[in-house]
């Protein structure tokens, strides 16, 4: 769970958009300032997925507080550094000042769904099978720009493959492996396959829609 925006291993799972509230970018406030107001990517699995933040969930949270100036990040873009305002403010303040943030971009914060070409999605499974099937963020950010994906296409490629079972992160978050079955399957038919797994996504959580 890297605080930086990466290509790949910050792409765990998408988190339901109810999740997206202040109150729960109040819990992640409140671990990072109890850890002395910083904390490095490596500490965050361990410090905030004990609290049932999820990894996108989290990497929300840091653009909106560091769009309202609340948050920066180390020159490596490795740790998250709270604000002089957030780290000294206390519960009633600290949690205005959140508010104040997310109300400012009430209109960006939306329910995470996958939205690319299959085609692309192929071109990505490619370069991740030309890689040994795996991936890790260093590796990432070296190729991933030259062909054209950005953290956007990518992310929502990677997430797809990971809630389908097609890919999965590595224990320390640091790569992106694609299956057994994905790595050994016939190029020719990733697109199709990616087809069939955006259809049946779209099918589930519109249903899911539905219900509620």
């Amino acid at each position: 769970m890297r605080f930086a925006v990466t290509l790949l291993a910050s792409c765990l799972l998408a988190a339901p958009a109810a999740a997206f509230t202040p109150e729960r970018a109040g819990i992640m406030v409140d671990a990072v300032r109890a850890n002395d107001c910083r904390m490095s990517g490596a500490e965050a699995p361990d410090a905030l997925q004990p609290l049932g933040l999820e990894s996108v969930e989290v990497q929300t949270f840091v653009d909106v507080l560091f769009t309202a100036g609340l948050v920066t990040l180390s020159e490596d873009m490795e740790d998250l550094i709270l604000a002089e305002p957030l780290c000294l403010a206390e519960s009633d303040a600290s949690m205005a000042l959140i508010v104040a943030a997310f109300e400012g971009q009430e209109a960006e914060l939306q329910p995470w769904a996958p939205d690319f070409d299959p085609a692309r999605g192929a071109e990505l499974i490619a370069i991740i099978r030309g890689n040994d099937c795996e991936m890790t963020d260093a590796q990432a950010g070296d190729i991933l720009p030259d062909q054209g994906f950005g953290p956007g296409i990518t992310r929502d490629i990677v997430t797809l493959l990971m809630e389908t079972g097609m890919a999965s992160v590595s224990a320390d978050g640091s790569a992106v492996g694609l299956s057994p079955a994905l790595c050994a399957a016939d190029p020719a038919d990733d697109a199709a396959v990616l087809t069939d797994a955006l259809s049946a996504w779209n099918e589930t959580n519109s249903e899911a829609g539905g219900d509620q």
